[in-house]
């Protein structure tokens, strides 16, 4: 996560101020939202390879909130 952070800074930095820069922020954004996405479905799976049932709902809402957040950093570019 935080090579991604560090990643994403340089990029920011490195490109002109407008829309260009504005893509390499919801590029690097979606980067953050997709390592999320992995993390949270694998500890998901763990919880019920434990049957942990209520950790597993918990986790599977965290999960929805995040693609919910990566289908809106999609839509953002055609708004720019």
């Amino acid at each position: 996560m935080k090579g991604l952070l560090e990643e994403g800074e340089t990029m920011m930095k490195k490109t002109p101020a407008g829309s260009l820069r504005d893509a390499v922020m919801i590029t690097g954004a979606q980067k953050v939202e997709h390592y999320e996405m992995a993390s949270y479905g694998t500890v998901r799976t763990y919880a019920r390879v434990l049957r942990e049932r209520t950790v597993a709902r918990l986790l599977e809402q965290t999960l929805k909130e995040e693609k919910l957040a990566d289908r809106n950093l999609t839509k953002m570019p055609k708004a720019l």
